[in-house]
């Protein structure tokens, strides 16, 4: 009995790191997409409307930006200082607005990876912090619905609470790998699935140490946590924009 659980813990820890990380995608798109309406329908300034919603999140663009800055610096990749604002970049695919950069030299594909995906390890962990050290997000689970609605109470009453949700909602909008992030880490996701797949046909299912399987585990379930918390945040924030939505459909027709 003891086996199947712990076998079966982190197949469920990386379940749910990819449930909540898709719905991530899915509410950050949302948001930055309702925003971007709701800035046109009243502004009618594609300019204007950037640079309002750049300022809205710049607590998490500056993150973003440090964090790959930072990381190439501590892999030893040259890299030039963060630069932070609104700017047009033309690709192949045409013209892509971007709220900061990082510029990094050649490096190997493994390096190259974790400065694209830094930003979100890192946002993770903020959003974690905030919750479980500010918020106390971790005291909602484990005593029951009773328990849970007494932490939700609360959590109410957390000094600044307002500004610590905000925090979240920033950095959860600007964490995610841009186009450009994702790049180079494509190629490494293939090249280690495939090998991943072959070993398996190959050397059969292998016989991972427990050690190996908790650490996995726990950092599959610090990640959801984050996840998670970013996703209740965000859905108060879209309830806001929606309900912004409404009146904009009511005051400002078409």
């Amino acid at each position: 009995m003891t086996s199947e659980s712990t076998a079966a813990s982190p197949w469920l820890a990386l379940a749910t790191l990819v449930v909540t990380l898709l719905l991530l995608l899915w509410v950050t798109r949302w948001i930055t997409r309702r925003l971007h309406f709701l800035g046109m329908r009243w502004l009618n300034d594609p300019g204007v409307v950037l640079w309002l919603y750049f300022a809205l999140i710049l607590p998490g663009v500056i993150l973003h930006e440090l964090s790959h800055w930072l990381t190439a610096w501590l892999l030893g990749v040259p890299a030039s200082l963060p630069k932070i604002g609104p700017a047009q970049r033309k690709s192949g695919r045409g013209s892509t607005v971007s709220l900061g950069s990082v510029q990094t030299a050649k490096a190997d594909p493994l390096r190259y990876s974790l400065i694209g995906l830094a930003p979100l390890l890192t946002g993770a962990t903020v959003i974690f912090l905030i919750g479980t050290r500010i918020l106390g997000v971790n005291e909602l689970t484990g005593h029951g619905l009773a328990g849970f609605w007494a932490g939700l109470g609360d959590l109410l009453l957390v000094p600044d609470i307002l500004l610590s949700l905000y925090r979240i909602f920033a950095v959860s909008n600007a964490m995610l790998p841009s186009e450009s992030d994702m790049q180079p880490v494509r190629p490494v996701l293939i090249f280690l699935g495939i090998v991943a797949v072959v070993a398996v046909i190959v050397v059969g299912l292998p016989n991972v140490p427990p050690a190996i399987i908790t650490g996995v585990s726990a950092f599959a379930a610090y990640l959801a946590s984050a996840f998670a918390l970013t996703l209740a945040v965000d859905a108060a924030f879209m309830l806001v924009i929606g309900l912004l939505s409404l009146l904009t459909d009511a005051f400002k027709p078409y």
